[in-house]
């Protein structure tokens, strides 16, 4: 369970520090005019991803659904943030083949 809250406070702090430009990133993404836009996508998955972890911690504090309804969950909340990061890499890596 502190795995869950260590886990989600350093996607948030990390997606915070990418918010500032403070993220390392490959190096084929670097130098191009839309870095920052991947740099704040990448920053943004990662708050989507700490945030619903963290909730999913308080309420498993309180609540003990069972290991397996608590892997369900944590599969279920980091859902969108996959679905956004798999968008988003597609969406850069087709504008690094046209640069």
């Amino acid at each position: 369970m502190e795995v869950l809250f260590a886990m989600s406070i350093f996607d948030i702090c990390y997606g915070i520090f990418g918010l500032f430009g403070k993220m390392n990133i490959p190096e084929k993404f670097k130098g191009h005019e839309w870095t920052k836009d991947y740099i704040r996508g990448l920053a943004f998955s990662n708050i989507l991803l700490g945030i619903p972890y963290l909730i999913l911690y308080f309420a498993f504090r309180q609540y003990d659904p069972g290991y397996l309804k608590m892997i369900l969950f944590i599969i279920l909340s980091g859902l969108p943030a996959l679905i956004f990061i798999i968008f988003h890499e597609i969406k850069y890596n087709k504008l690094l083949k046209k640069d």
